[in-house]
């Protein structure tokens, strides 16, 4: 492994960040397509380091969540869920000079419409499958205004009953930047 200089964080470091996406469209089974501006945050702790390629960090995601308002829907909520299994996210080093790394997010969310299309009612559901954001051209880490990307559309399904997904996620352009 190449030493970077100490520009990647040491093992135990929380390192909250507040985010924002606009415009992330939402496809609902019941209406069709809705467009969100979410903003809210995620706080990472650094666990382990990665001794692979020019070495890393592996991160867990300890506290996340976003919101957003909508006329019809009301409050739409991304929850980071209890889950233990959400596999560790990365932050790789990719190169040396300049600095460059890859961040990669992966996150396990309860999603809250507190207006459900054609019920009126609150109706929490559940990603399928673990999501991943990614963001591959960073020089700096913690991050300041970058980009992470999702990378395939994400299903929605009732908490209990994944098999019957009704919403999904089909970008979220979340804009990323440190705020200690």
């Amino acid at each position: 492994m190449v030493s970077i200089g100490g520009l990647l964080p040491p093992i135990g470091l929380e390192i909250p960040c507040s985010g924002y996406a606009v415009n992330v469209p939402l496809k609902i089974d019941a209406t069709g397509m809705v467009e969100l501006d979410f903003k809210g945050g995620i706080r990472v702790r650094i666990e382990a380091n990665l001794n692979s390629g020019l070495g890393g960090v592996k991160m867990r995601i300890i506290g996340e969540e976003y919101s957003a308002d909508h006329p019809t829907l009301g409050r739409v909520t991304l929850s980071q869920a209890d889950i233990d299994t959400t596999p560790l996210s990365l932050l790789e080093v990719l190169s040396n000079m300049p600095p460059t790394f890859r961040s990669t997010l992966f996150h396990d969310f309860t999603l809250t419409i507190e207006k459900f299309p054609g019920t009126g009612e609150s109706m929490v559901l559940s990603n399928t499958k673990t999501m991943t954001t990614l963001n591959s051209n960073l020089t700096v880490f913690p991050p300041q205004g970058a980009v992470y990307q999702l990378q395939q559309p994400v299903d929605f399904a009732p908490v209990g009953d994944p098999a019957n997904a009704v919403v999904q996620l089909m970008a979220l352009p979340m804009t990323m930047s440190h705020n200690p």
